[in-house]
């Protein structure tokens, strides 16, 4: 149960309150450290000093003790600088003995001057400290025991334990940057997944998800994001089914228009030819007008179904289902030179299994080049045309580019509105089409879209 209770109050944490409470962590931890590390050496100062302070006091039992045990004053002083000598060096002080005269006799190891820059600031050797420690045999004075203070000493004790004292310090404020940084990097973290997140969204990535934080704000956050990516994929989705249906029936239209043309205007057409040949067989050597007439009908007929052989074409492809994409593609391209030779030439290459696309693929990639060429007609400069279509296994890529372009014409310009329709046609795919201008002033048409793709009618 505490457990549970421990997990919720976490899940409902604000990511600055954690962030507020990793940095307090760490401070508190650098705190007892600074504090408990000192510490720790109090001890062995403590036990230093009452060393120091035996050592002194044992030194001077020891002289006394020899000068009572001296048989003649000149035993007891040299028995008293014997004692001297032997004792080891005294901590921060020196002691010298001195006879009645005052001459020394003999001192105490010197305790060595250490320490830095401090010491010298602190401690240069004048004024020190002296205490004289009168020495008696059999009531008669012997000499003194002089006690002289070495601050020097004291000074580099404490310069050693700044030096140490800073080093910790400087270790633990590396010790807490380091260990804050990471808190704050590590809190941060969900900050940068939101951000790929949202980069991959504006890239298109519409199935983009972002994972529960832990952390309250960063949950609504992440609530948020989900349900906007999920909106987005869904009206995609529907955009996409939208259009294919749209394209569908728009390529319905056509086809009704086409038979409407074939069957209505065909016949037509044809009972009209037929009238004027009638018409010119009886008129001939009768009326030479109406022959004319009737010949000169003829012939504008046989332009009129022409033309209407060429919108059949357009409107409604029907060699797709007859010789494939390939044949179909071919056609239309030798159709365009024919007409045009005079104004590019246009090189159509084929790279896969061609004729084994779907007929929605096989309609789409038809309209495209249709497009093209209709704008490379209207609107270009260009003299070279390269159309290069691949077929792999999970994709079919489109490639139109312009080159060698002519001298510029008033028609060149924008292809108008014919390239919406054409990233139209590609989303509803599920496709990507990209337009670019070459330096050189052509166009360059990419297009890829997944290979497969079926029809949600």
């Amino acid at each position: 149960m505490l457990a549970e209770l421990r997990k919720g109050s976490f899940t409902t944490m604000y990511l600055h309150t954690r962030l507020l409470l990793g940095i307090a962590a760490v401070t508190l931890a650098a705190l007892l450290l600074s504090v408990l590390v000192p510490l720790g050496s109090v001890r062995p100062d403590v036990n230093r000093e009452t060393d120091s302070t035996l050592q002194l006091s044992t030194l001077l039992v020891a002289v006394e003790d020899r000068v009572r045990a001296a048989s003649d004053p000149a035993a007891a002083l040299a028995a008293a600088a014997a004692a001297v000598r032997q004792s080891q060096p005294l901590r921060h002080v020196r002691i010298t003995l001195q006879d009645a005269a005052g001459r020394a006799v003999a001192a105490t190891a010197l305790d060595a001057d250490q320490g830095g820059w401090l010491a010298n600031e602190l401690a240069d050797g004048s004024g020190r400290a002296q205490l004289s420690y009168p020495l008696n045999w059999a009531g008669d004075p012997l000499g003194q025991l002089q006690v002289s203070a070495n601050p020097r000493s004291e000074v580099s004790e404490i310069e050693e334990r700044v030096e140490s004292d800073v080093l910790l310090l400087v270790m633990v404020i590396l010790a807490m940057a380091g260990a804050v940084y990471f808190t704050v990097r590590r809190g941060l973290r969900p900050v940068g997944q939101i951000q790929t997140a949202l980069a991959q969204l504006q890239a298109g990535e519409l199935a983009t998800r972002l994972p529960h934080f832990r952390l309250k704000d960063l949950d609504n956050i992440s609530d948020s994001f989900n349900h906007c990516a999920a909106a987005m994929q869904s009206a995609a989705a529907q955009r996409r089914t939208l259009s294919l249906r749209l394209i569908a029936v728009e390529e319905e239209e056509r086809r009704r228009l086409a038979r409407e043309l074939h069957d209505e205007l065909g016949q037509c057409l044809t009972a009209i030819k037929v009238d004027a040949a009638f018409m010119e067989r009886e008129a001939r050597g009768v009326l030479p007008g109406v022959v004319a007439c009737a010949h000169g009908v003829g012939e504008v007929i046989d332009s009129i179904m022409a033309l209407t052989r060429s919108m059949l074409a357009r409107l409604r492809p029907h060699e797709l289902e007859t010789v494939g994409l390939r044949g179909t593609l071919e056609d239309l391209v030798s159709g365009w030179q024919a007409r045009l030779a005079d104004r590019f030439r246009c090189a159509l290459i084929f790279d896969g299994p061609i004729d084994s696309l779907s007929p929605q693929l096989n309609i789409t990639l038809y309209r495209l080049i249709q497009e093209c060429l209709t704008n490379a007609v209207r609107h270009s400069r260009a003299r070279v045309i390269a159309i290069r279509i691949e077929v792999a296994d999970d994709q079919v890529r489109l490639r139109v580019e312009e080159s060698e372009l002519g001298p510029a014409t008033a028609a060149e310009g924008s292809g108008g509105t014919g390239l919406d329709g054409m990233r139209e046609r590609v989303a509803a795919q599920g496709g990507e089409l990209q337009l670019l201008w070459q330096p050189t002033g052509g166009m360059l048409l990419t297009a890829w879209m997944p290979n497969g793709v079926e029809d949600d009618r």
